[in-house]
């Protein structure tokens, strides 16, 4: 008898390393020693305090059994709706949903036997207590950023916000393109939850941008409309990742400011005029020459017809094919340009164009053009371009245009010696151009220039 009590000792331990022995059928074999079944184990243990809510009832027999007996030995008071998953040696009852907090008594009769018809050696009453279930903290907003500035904040990148501290009134409807709104939680979200409760007012279409699971950004598809006030709206019932509800609706408004300005032209001359920005960037209102101490042409001014602006053809004639006289850059002819704000350099070369209007017609290409007064940060962008021409019928390199061999090509046609009237060019900047915040011109800019 001493052997046997050793050996069931013996087992209990190798039952916590079987993992090592091998399966815990195997070991519990051993124990068919023992004539009369026995629990070995229950889970939740006797007098166990604050259980979780979303425990399960297991039970582990010494002996193969007849399981079904010990279902119907099984039972659970208060009475708990579930399923049982089996097998010959354990018994585990799932509830079917969470166990309300309280005290519960487990027990299984002696009705439960074992494949041998023989009984479990007494009847089992486990008593233990569910406790309170663990209540998250509801989700809450905590922050939620904006930018705001004038024109030239905006234009810069703006300046960050915080709505929660107060009454925002000046939010930049572009910075370049859509200006985004930042939202910070105080825990995890359920993304999807957040995107389908989302509501702006008026109606914007946007996308969310989670920059982590707590944090996002909202990212118009449009720039905001200017002097508009929006509200956006979180709904109470929005689930953080932990299940906890946000547990009242969240609203927030903003004012935006007024619009960006339209990207216009302010001035338009020649290098050889010395015209730049801040330096002598001023029209004459009766014309300039090439030789000129201002600019042919800005902004208040009216446009005058092509004989009052008189640029000169930066080749001298002297070229010959293959050679590079007459090559060289001369900035007689070299057109400048200026606007009232930051540009997209791209859309603006790919807008300009430069023809002659006077027969015969030329071929004319843009050799080279040097972009000044450019910010050196994000969004970048510059105000000030001076191009330089090139035409195919001025002597560089013959009736071709000059190549790496001749230096390049850089002027248009020798015009020192050209009757009064011609010939006549036109300048043309096409509404395409745009700013850096995305605004095109709301007009073409056009000039008509003698060549003298």
């Amino acid at each position: 008898m001493k052997l046997v009590r050793w050996n069931f000792f013996c087992l209990i331990l190798l039952i916590n390393c079987h993992s090592r022995f091998g399966s815990i059928q195997d070991l519990l074999g051993i124990l068919q020693w023992e004539d009369t079944p026995k629990i070995l184990s229950i889970s939740p243990s006797s007098d166990s305090m604050n259980v979780k809510p979303e425990t399960d009832v297991s039970i582990l027999f010494s002996h193969p059994m007849s399981i079904q007996s010990c279902i119907s030995a099984f039972s659970l008071e208060p009475q708990v709706r579930g399923v049982f998953e089996t097998n010959d040696f354990s018994l585990k009852f799932i509830p079917k949903s969470e166990l309300p907090s309280g005290g519960y008594v487990m027990k299984v009769t002696k009705q439960c036997e074992d494949k041998n018809g023989k009984d479990l050696d007494r009847v089992y009453t486990i008593p233990f207590r569910v406790g309170e279930k663990e209540t998250p903290e509801p989700p809450e907003l905590d922050s939620f950023v904006v930018l705001t500035g004038t024109e030239s904040e905006c234009l810069a990148g703006g300046n960050s916000a915080e709505i929660k501290l107060g009454e925002i009134v000046s939010v930049c409807s572009g910075i370049p393109g859509p200006p985004s709104l930042q939202v910070r939680f105080t825990k995890a979200m359920n993304q999807k939850e957040v995107e389908l409760g989302l509501r702006i007012e008026p109606s914007l279409s946007y996308r969310l941008e989670w920059d982590n699971p707590s944090q996002f950004r909202i990212v118009p598809d449009t720039t905001l409309q200017p002097e508009t006030r929006y509200r956006i709206l979180f709904p109470k019932g929005i689930h953080a990742s932990d299940g906890a509800e946000l547990n009242e609706t969240i609203q927030l408004n903003f004012l935006v400011g007024p619009d960006l300005s339209d990207p216009e032209v302010i001035g338009f001359g020649l290098e050889s005029q010395n015209c730049g920005l801040g330096i002598q960037e001023i029209g004459s209102i009766s014309g300039a020459r090439w030789d000129s101490n201002s600019c042919f042409w800005s902004r208040g001014l009216p446009i005058l017809s092509p004989y009052f602006y008189q640029f000169r053809g930066g080749d001298d004639g002297s070229g010959s094919s293959g050679a590079n006289f007459a090559c060289a850059d001369v900035d007689t002819d070299n057109f400048r340009i200026f606007f009232n704000q930051y540009m997209d350099t791209t859309s603006v070369i790919g807008a300009s164009k430069l023809s002659k209007i006077s027969p015969p017609s030329t071929n004319i290409r843009l050799s080279t053009w040097v972009w000044s007064n450019c910010q050196t940060t994000f969004p970048f962008g510059c105000r000030e371009l001076t191009y330089s021409y090139a035409e195919s019928e001025a002597s560089c390199n013959g009736s071709l245009f000059g190549n790496i061999a001749t230096g390049g090509d850089f002027n248009l046609s020798a015009s020192a010696l050209s009757p009064n009237f011609y010939p006549y060019y036109e300048f043309r900047l096409e509404p395409e151009a745009k700013s850096i915040s995305g605004k095109r011109m709301k007009v073409g800019f056009v000039i008509q220039l003698e060549a003298k």
